[in-house]
């Protein structure tokens, strides 16, 4: 097909004049759309490198992979099309907060920060590594005390680049917030300041209901309520704000307003609301144990595809801020050991399928290293059962976390066999990751494909040839 990727994927959007906004996350383009009818989401799946198209308009998500999605982002921006960066989404009104515009507000609060948590959880976890081999052989380079007591000073420096994305980490979901509302995000870096430091209000009384102020309460949820109110209140003051007042008047008031509920009611109830979901949580897994970590594993691909994983990212970001760790995050990465497993037994069952067998030597390698939306679109879910025999695969991995309490990652968005330097019991991640891809194997190799979707499969990759 004529022209680059971007220019035919603009095309099959319906043109420069359909698009009104345009982000990307790791593996995904976000479309917002002013005509979903325009849209040939036909045309979209049939171009190389696009694996699926999700319509959930009027924002469309075309699937590309990791490294593609920012690529195909910078190149269609770089053609000159005037639309936003994912910045400013709700310039003029703040929209009504359905359960999905919700979900989608969190994703597109949540995405920019993917690559840091990344990115500095992977260093957490080198940082540890080094930490096992000072333990093992006493080398002073290693040595992870403090510098004060004979510590190394590369090891505290490690240390400083791994932990300050996590230090600051409420500043940054607030200025998020904030910005993705069409306010000022530095308004969302006082609200999230705030949140993280009360200063010398610490340990005070508030004088109702018994409460004191304290840093870092309510913790992501409070900072991401925060930075959005930010933007609610800055937008209605500055529709009622003179000119000449127009600087001062719509930050002071911001601040003021939104500095007092912070502390006075969003760092109080979503505290509380946040203690009750990681107490609930908590006891799901010391009581259910395996059932409880199997049933995050099995339906953590569901919720992927469904983009419905991105409502859980506060509730384990602030469990990452409470106990250190999350535990739901592990029994979700058992989804990309099942899927591997699953397409490494499609590769043995059905080595003649040209078509099959290059969508896997696509996808494996990202899925190894824990991004599976490649293998998701692009070999599981069009083959059908066999997305559930991963998913399946997935909860036999998932049951063995169960089984050691206390087993939980220090980050998000680090998974697949890189897990295992961001858990807290490495080698019981690495066993059980290493069950979820013999499970899905297994499963796979055994139950198969149904030969009709195995044809269509085959048919619809010869076409994109």
């Amino acid at each position: 097909m004529a022209g680059s990727l971007a220019q035919n994927i603009l095309d099959g959007l319906g043109g420069p004049s359909n698009i009104k906004q345009l982000e990307n996350c790791m593996t995904r383009l976000r479309v917002s759309v002013a005509n979903p009818e325009k849209v040939d989401k036909a045309k979209l799946e049939g171009l190389p490198k696009v694996l699926s198209v999700i319509d959930a308009r009027p924002e469309f998500q075309v699937v590309l992979g990791p490294g593609v999605a920012d690529n195909v982002c910078k190149e269609i921006k770089e053609l000159g099309i005037d639309v936003k960066q994912g910045e400013a989404v709700y310039d003029s009104v703040t929209p009504k907060m359905t359960g999905k515009s919700i979900l989608e507000f969190l994703s597109r609060v949540f995405a920019p920060l993917i690559p840091i948590f990344a990115g500095a959880g992977l260093l957490f976890g080198i940082k540890q590594v080094f930490v096992l081999i000072f333990d093992l052989t006493g080398a002073a380079f290693f040595n992870p005390a403090a510098v004060a007591d004979g510590g190394s000073v590369f090891m505290a420096a490690l240390a400083l680049l791994a932990g300050t994305f996590f230090t600051f980490l409420n500043i940054a979901i607030a200025m998020s917030a904030c910005k993705q509302l069409g306010g000022n995000p530095y308004l969302g870096l006082v609200a999230g300041g705030i949140v993280s430091n009360v200063g010398n209000l610490a340990g005070a009384s508030m004088g109702i209901l018994g409460l004191t102020f304290t840093n870092g309460r309510g913790g992501a949820l409070a900072a991401l309520a925060a930075g959005a109110l930010c933007a609610v209140v800055e937008k209605a003051v500055k529709k009622h704000t003179p000119d000449s007042l127009a600087v001062h008047m719509p930050s002071l008031v911001t601040i003021v307003v939104v500095g007092l509920l912070t502390l006075f009611v969003l760092q109080p109830l979503l505290g509380f609301v946040m203690d009750l979901i990681t107490n609930i949580i908590l006891w799901c897994f010391n009581t259910a144990g395996p059932l409880a970590t199997a049933l995050v594993g099995f339906m953590w691909l569901p919720m992927v595809m469904l983009g419905v994983h991105q409502g859980l990212t506060p509730i384990q970001t602030q469990l990452i801020q409470e106990l250190g760790y999350t535990p739901l995050y592990p029994a979700g990465s058992m989804a990309g050991g099942g899927q591997v497993g699953a397409s490494i037994a499609l590769l043995v069952k059905y080595r003649n399928r040209k078509g099959l067998k290059k969508a896997i030597h696509g996808g494996l390698p990202a899925g190894i290293l824990g991004i599976g939306e490649p293998l998701i679109y692009g070999v599981s879910m069009p083959l059908g059962r066999v997305f559930w025999c991963a998913c399946a695969g997935a909860a036999v991995g998932a049951t063995l976390l169960g089984f050691f309490p206390n087993s939980g990652s220090v980050t998000i968005n680090v998974s697949g066999i890189l897990g295992t330097l961001v858990n807290t019991q490495p080698l019981v991640y690495l066993m059980a990751y290493a069950v979820s891809i013999l499970a899905g194997f297994l499963i796979v190799y055994f139950v198969g494909a149904k030969p009709e979707d195995l044809d269509a499969f085959e048919a619809s990759h010869s076409e994109q040839e």
